[in-house]
């Protein structure tokens, strides 16, 4: 396999694997992935792969921090004192191990991730060890222990006197001896720059001395007594510092094991995110399984190649299809699709996400391949023999359910021998049990795959108008070399085109000819199927909108007769109010002249209780005439298709009682019955009714019950709020809603005060969860 994996340059999948990894470790187990050929395994890589996928969209845990310390950790079991730098990384890594825990060791709906995630050390103790003693920076804190804590103060005292000794030399009255007046260190020790002929005027220690001999480096004497004792002390800290790296390196090894098994489930969680972010910026699909030697790839593209040119291609092998033969010119993409395939099947078994829109796999045992040119100057291998040597590897090594990827098969000799070689190679294939893909030129392969049981013929598409391949892989029809084309389009002159024409024997030509018609008619029908596939997506967009309004015809009948009931309703109430109103003043007033004003108002509320109830009645639809009449139809007039409700153009005058309409995409012949020209004469507006009643009927019908305030300003809500409340105090509706949203609660601040202030206002509440809850406020008015 290890072979085959380098043909199709898996290797370069897994660099670009390596740098989605966040750890070292991470990356080092990357370039180790190699394909399982176990049917479970592979199930559980993508199954791990799926709970990475799902686990992006949710932020994974971050584990950059995390180094590899698994040589660390085993010196720490064997009592060894680590450096501090080391144990700094030690506490990162307990700190990213519980945030892992945290976030996915419960996670029952992410079983794989959770296993690993538990798998992280708990050792809190040891956390906060290393927290109390150790920096950042590695460096041992000053709290570390109460000795170390002392011993540094006691250092820095005699650093800030020994500064202040030396300085006094510098800036003091012996400043006339120096060469410069600074001072300098010397193997850690403070000196001052002498001139040579002042040596002795200054007791001290001399350190050094500069290369002319003019300054020698002098340390005096009361400075030596304090550096005397600040090396004393400096020598503590630093056995203490150690002591206490050493306590907490024991500490550290007391839990090795576990702070190992630790780092190998970080890999695993380091690897398995890795796969998901590649895949996902790859455009992959994670792989459906299917069982025995089977994969099936919709829209397959090579992971190497600029997803803006790369041409996908579509197959299924190994159901009812052993062999594929590949045939077709040169550079038209044989051997991509070969390393793509490959690349699917490697990547899917690996548990990385192959790039297709769709991929069904069922579990290879092997893998191999021989693509390109293997010939070896070093061994005296020919082309032939080493394609010949590698394929005879695969054939002895066979195991039933191997993936066989076979470029070229049998070229490189004498054509009829390489054919028959060829044939002969693919059936011990096939009877070994294994799926095959090559590619071939030989025309007489391509006629035995037409009727061989489990073969089947494949072709990469060739344009001859422009006399370039499309790249396109076509499933079912074999396909021409073109080689003659390709020569003249590289300018091999014209009659030596037809010299080679000539010389090729009738009956492959035969072939050829009959190959390409094959390969014509292939291409015509699959225009026709895209042609009637793109008709029946239309019909079916069409039914979809037809439904569509029949659908808002229904929703928009049921809102009417809601409507209706509401404003019958209003109605009623008005007139049980000026019933009321003249009952009352023919109360007060029971003359003659009071009865014969109550009976006029009485008629006159009658009538318009008459009206609206004629009103409310429906009307039988009246169909406008055809304008113009039939006959008077003519190219590129603008209808209407009734029945349809769509619009569209007169294509042609009519033939007899049907014309030709484009609707959109559509073209079709319609009833001319059925046509009406847009623009026609519009119906007379109908007249308003007059009268103080029907003022008010007007209002009760028009009156707007509900008021969206979403996405308007707190001023402008304000002002709106305040004028739908008039207008429906005016109109004499019962009750309203207004939508305010839930949000920040602003605009529900704002309409709560100004319903609690309004006198008009009976009550108002929050609606129920089911009419809009929190974002709705309901009003009942006096």
């Amino acid at each position: 396999m290890e072979h085959a994996l380098k043909v199709i340059e898996f290797d370069a999948i897994l660099q670009m694997l390596a740098t989605e990894c966040e750890t070292p470790l991470g990356r080092q187990a990357a370039l180790r992935v190699r394909p399982s050929v176990e049917p479970a395994q592979v199930a559980d890589l993508m199954a791990l792969t799926g709970e990475a996928l799902e686990t992006l969209d949710e932020g994974p845990p971050s584990l950059a921090g995390v180094h590899d310390l698994t040589e660390a950790l085993k010196l720490a079991a064997k009592q060894a004192v680590l450096e501090g730098e080391v144990l700094a990384r030690v506490g990162r890594y307990l700190e990213i191990a519980d945030a892992v825990r945290a976030k996915l060791a419960k996670r029952n709906d992410r079983p794989l991730l959770r296993i690993r995630a538990q798998r992280m050390p708990d050792v809190p103790t040891l956390r906060t060890k290393i927290d109390r003693c150790i920096d950042a920076e590695g460096q041992v804190k000053d709290e570390a222990s109460v000795k170390l804590g002392s011993l540094r103060a006691r250092r820095a005292t005699l650093q800030a006197r020994a500064l202040e000794r030396i300085q006094s030399y510098v800036s003091g009255p012996n400043r006339g001896l120096l060469s410069d007046p600074i001072y300098t260190q010397r193997e850690g020790r403070y000196v001052l720059p002498l001139k040579a002929e002042n040596r002795g005027k200054i007791k001290g220690i001399v350190h050094d001395s500069s290369a002319s001999g003019q300054t020698i480096y002098l340390e005096p004497q009361d400075v030596v007594d304090i550096g005397n004792e600040l090396r004393a002390v400096e020598g503590q800290v630093r056995e203490e510092e150690r002591r206490v790296r050493a306590d907490v390196s024991g500490a550290v090894g007391a839990v090795a094991d576990p702070l190992l098994d630790g780092l190998d489930a970080v890999t695993d969680l380091d690897l398995a995110l890795a796969k998901a972010r590649l895949g996902s910026r790859q455009g992959g699909c994670l792989p459906k399984p299917l069982k025995g030697p089977r994969v099936k790839v919709v829209q397959g593209r090579h992971p190497l190649i600029d997803r803006a040119v790369v041409v996908p291609f579509s197959l299924d092998l190994g159901e009812g299809t052993d062999v594929l033969l590949i045939t077709g010119p040169n550079t038209g993409g044989k051997t991509v699709t070969m390393k793509g395939l490959g690349l699917v099947v490697a990547m899917g078994q690996a548990g990385l996400m192959p790039c297709a829109e769709e991929v069904h796999l069922g579990c290879f045992s092997q893998l191999w391949a021989d693509i390109g040119d293997e010939q070896s100057l070093q061994q005296s291998l020919s082309t032939f023999s080493a394609h010949i040597r590698t394929v005879a590897e695969a054939l002895n090594g066979l195991k039933p359910g191997a993936l066989v990827l076979l470029d070229e098969v049998g070229a490189g000799t004498d054509p009829a021998e390489g054919a028959a070689l060829a044939r002969a190679l693919l059936l011990a294939f096939q009877r070994g049990g294994a799926r095959v893909l090559s590619s071939t030129h030989y025309g007489e392969l391509k006629l035995f795959a037409t009727n061989a049981p489990g073969f089947m013929n494949a072709s990469m598409e060739f344009d001859r108008k422009t006399m370039r391949p499309t790249y396109r892989l076509l499933v079912g029809v074999p396909g021409s070399s073109y080689a003659f084309h390709i020569a003249k389009r590289y300018g091999v002159a014209d009659d030596v085109i037809e010299v080679a024409e000539a010389g090729v024997q009738p009956e492959s030509r035969a072939i050829a000819e009959t190959i390409a018609k094959l390969e014509q008619a292939e291409k015509q029908a699959r225009a026709a199927q895209s042609e009637a596939d793109r008709l029946a997506s239309q019909l079916k967009r069409l039914e979809a909108s037809l439904a569509e309004q029949e659908e808002q015809l229904e929703s928009s009948r049921r809102d009417v007769r809601q409507r209706l009931a509401k404003e019958l309703d209003e109605v009623l109430r008005q007139i049980r109010l000026e019933a009321a109103e003249i009952f009352e003043d023919l109360r007060k007033s029971p003359t003659q002249e009071g009865r014969d004003k109550a009976r006029a108002k009485l008629r006159d509320l009658q009538n318009v209780g008459t009206s609206f109830v004629q009103e409310m009645k429906p009307k039988a639809p009246k169909l406008k005439p055809i304008a113009p009449p039939p006959q008077g139809l003519q190219r590129g007039m603008t209808v209407r298709v009734r029945g349809l409700g769509q619009t569209g153009t007169i294509l042609e005058p009519p033939q007899g009682k049907r014309v030709a309409v484009q609707m959109g995409a559509m073209r079709t012949m319609v009833d001319v019955g059925h046509i009406e020209v847009i623009g026609g004469p519009k119906p007379e507006p109908k007249r308003a009714p007059t009268g103080a009643a029907a003022m008010m009927r007007h209002r009760a019908q028009t009156a707007q019950r509900e008021l969206n305030l979403r996405r308007y300003r707190a001023d402008e809500a304000a002002d709106m709020l305040d004028k739908f409340i008039d207008e429906a105090l005016l109109a004499g509706v019962e009750r309203v809603r207004i939508v305010h949203g839930k949000g920040e609660g602003v605009l529900r601040e704002i309409v709560r005060q100004r319903l609690k202030n309004h006198r008009g206002v009976k009550s108002f509440a929050l609606a129920s969860a089911e009419a809009g809850g929190d974002g709705v406020t309901e009003v009942v008015f006096e």
